[in-house]
């Protein structure tokens, strides 16, 4: 047997759909309840069905009929766009790896830079470890010995730190560069400023020509607009001159013009062997230091001024 109630939920539920044919559903139970209470006795139906019937209305209100479209959904709002970074004014020589730009590397001279060109004029010519006394200390004119007497007249001592490093003098002096952040590699480098090289002879005596770094040291003296660097050094067969290197042509000993670019610097392991394969001095080059840069931090303590003359020289040249 069908029941009644089941005929009127099929129905309603065709003609209306789910939330229409459930309120008949409900319409249709109060009346058949109501007529039983009257027929009993009982009046609670008379309170909860209207109370039911409130409640599937409020979700008949909030649920979507059924086979009923969904609402569109809306796009997403487009990500905020993260806050770029501010563009710098200009690009400073610091970003492109370098010490010094282009104009302040070929600006005129500095007297500080002037007083080490004359400091090392009065050495020029002088014989290998020769012995001179700079404003009354004594120096061996070997490669350090040339580059520390150079600015010791200058009332700069290029050794103080010496004593916290390890190995030979061209590599305390780099340490020190190092320490006080002026080593640089630039390609014009400024007067006045050291070079460090490495390979330039075979310090360890193990017969490899491409591992003794920091073997020699000198001074820039000046710099063409070419690019090549006149430098004074302490050349082991000659003594202190004046030599030359040119970063833009490290490999290239003269140009088309026969100006010489770059020196012969290293030096054969054996007297009259082969020079190595990497021997001229742009071949050789390891790094540049801003000494002036450094020169109140080493300053001779007690010094009472810059560029004390004259020279005392304890040795004929």
């Amino acid at each position: 047997m069908i029941h009644h109630d089941s005929i009127i939920e099929g129905k309603g539920r065709r003609k209306v759909g789910w939330c229409a044919g459930k309120t008949e559903y409900i319409l249709m139970r109060k009346i058949t309840h109501e007529k039983q209470e009257r027929a009993v006795g009982h009046s609670s139906y008379g309170i909860v069905l209207p109370i039911m019937l409130a409640a599937f209305l409020a979700s008949c209100a909030s649920a979507p009929t059924r086979g009923a479209p969904a609402p569109p959904t809306q796009p997403a709002p487009p990500p905020v766009p993260a806050a770029s970074e501010a563009k710098p004014a200009s690009i400073t020589a610091a970003a492109l790896g370098l010490y010094r730009t282009m104009e302040t590397a070929r600006a005129a001279p500095s007297d500080d830079e002037l007083k080490v060109v004359a400091s090392a004029k009065t050495l020029i010519g002088m014989a290998p470890n020769a012995k001179v006394t700079v404003n009354g200390k004594l120096f061996t004119l070997d490669c350090i010995g040339t580059v520390s007497a150079i600015f010791y007249r200058m009332d700069i001592d290029i050794t103080k730190d010496f004593g916290k490093y390890s190995g030979n003098g061209v590599n305390c002096l780099y340490m020190t560069l190092k320490d006080r952040a002026v080593l640089h590699y630039d390609r014009y480098p400024r007067t006045g400023d050291v070079i460090v090289w490495d390979n330039t002879w075979d310090a360890n005596g193990d017969g490899d020509r491409a591992d003794d770094p920091r073997t020699h040291a000198g001074v820039v003296m000046a710099v063409d607009d070419d690019g090549t660097i006149y430098y004074v050094h302490e050349n082991m067969f000659k003594g202190v001159m004046i030599e030359v290197m040119n970063l833009l042509q490290p490999a290239v000993a003269s140009d088309a013009s026969g100006k010489r670019l770059n020196s012969s610097l290293a030096i054969a392991t054996a007297s009259g062997g082969p020079k190595p394969a990497r021997f001229l001095s742009g071949d050789v080059f390891d790094a540049f230091g801003d000494i002036l840069r450094i020169k109140d931090y080493l300053k001779v303590p007690g010094a009472a001024g810059l560029a004390r003359w004259p020279l005392a020289v304890a040795a004929a040249r």
